[in-house]
C-alpha cells in the first residue's frame, strides 16, 4: 500500500528522476548545481518582489528569524507573495530532495539574502548544529535560488565538497572557519539557477566585493520528525493557507 507521504509527493510532481551525472554528484560532492530552472518573467517578478519586501519592511526585515549587519535578510516568505510558491514547493527540487532524505520532508523555511557590498561573509558552518548520533541520516537539504547573477566576485556562496560525509562541524575540526578552504568551490552561477545540497556540508557566503546585486533565496527542507526553522504552524496565514492545495499543506507540515 503505497503511504501518503508518497501520494503527496507524487502529487506535487516529485517524480522526476535524476541523471545519472546528477546522482553521483549527490552522493559524492553533497550538492548539484541545475541551470534555467526560473524563467525570464519569473525571475523579474521574483526580483521586483524581493525589493519591495525589503523597502516595506524596512528596519523590521527578517525579524521572524534573524537579521544580519552585511547582508541584507527576509524571513517568513512563504507569507509573503505567490511568486514564492513555485519555489518551496518545486517539482525538480522536491524530486532532488526525495532522493536525498530517502523518506518523508518537510518545508523547513524560505528566506531571502542579499550580501551588500564588502560584507556578506560567513564562516563555514554546517546548517544542522546537533550531534549525529544517527550519522549519515540527512536531515537537512538546502537549495540556494540565484535571483541574480553569481559569482566570486559579489559574493556567491561556497561549499567543501564531500564535506556531508563527515559527521564533524567545521568548527569542531578547522583552525579557523572564516579562512578560505583549499577544497572549497564558489557556487558562480547565472540568475535562474539552483544549486541544491545536502545542509550538513560545510558552506558558508563570502564578501561581496563589488557591489553588484546578489540576491538569493534559501529553500531549505526537514525530515519529517525534526522541528522547523519556522513552524508553519505558528507562521502560515489563513490567506496563505486558503490558496493551497492538500498536497502543499503536507509539505508545510500544516494539515
Amino acid at each position: 500500500m503505497i503511504n501518503s507521504s508518497e501520494q503527496y509527493l507524487d502529487a506535487l510532481g516529485a517524480t522526476q528522476s535524476l541523471t545519472a551525472e546528477q546522482t553521483a554528484e549527490l552522493e559524492t560532492k553533497g550538492y548539484v548545481i541545475i541551470h534555467n530552472v526560473i524563467d525570464k518573467d519569473w525571475l523579474e517578478d521574483m526580483r521586483v518582489t524581493f525589493d519591495a519586501l525589503v523597502e516595506k519592511e524596512g528596519d523590521n526585515l527578517a525579524v521572524e528569524h534573524h537579521q544580519e549587519a552585511t547582508a541584507t535578510r527576509i524571513a517568513n516568505m512563504i507569507n509573503k507573495g505567490t511568486v514564492w510558491e513555485k519555489v518551496w514547493s518545486h517539482p525538480l527540487i522536491l524530486s532532488v530532495c526525495r532522493h536525498i532524505f530517502r523518506g518523508a520532508f518537510k518545508v523547513s523555511s524560505l528566506n531571502g539574502r542579499e550580501a551588500l557590498h564588502r560584507g556578506g561573509h560567513q564562516p563555514l558552518h554546517a546548517d544542522w548544529k546537533k550531534p549525529r548520533p544517527d550519522f549519515p541520516k540527512v536531515h537537512l537539504v538546502n537549495s540556494i535560488w540565484a535571483i541574480d547573477d553569481l559569482s566570486a566576485a559579489n559574493g556567491a556562496p561556497r561549499i567543501i565538497p564531500g564535506t556531508h560525509h563527515r559527521p564533524e562541524l567545521p568548527e569542531d575540526v578547522l583552525a579557523d572557519v572564516g579562512l578560505p578552504h583549499p577544497d572549497e568551490v564558489v557556487f558562480e552561477a547565472p540568475a535562474g539557477s539552483v544549486m541544491i545540497y545536502d545542509a550538513h556540508a560545510w558552506h558558508g557566503g563570502t564578501n561581496n566585493t563589488v557591489g553588484t546585486r546578489r540576491r538569493v533565496l534559501h529553500s531549505l527542507y526537514i525530515d519529517r520528525e525534526d522541528a522547523q526553522q519556522q513552524d508553519q504552524r505558528k507562521w502560515l496565514k489563513p490567506e496563505t493557507a486558503s490558496r493551497l492545495t492538500p498536497a502543499q499543506k503536507w509539505l508545510l507540515d500544516v494539515l
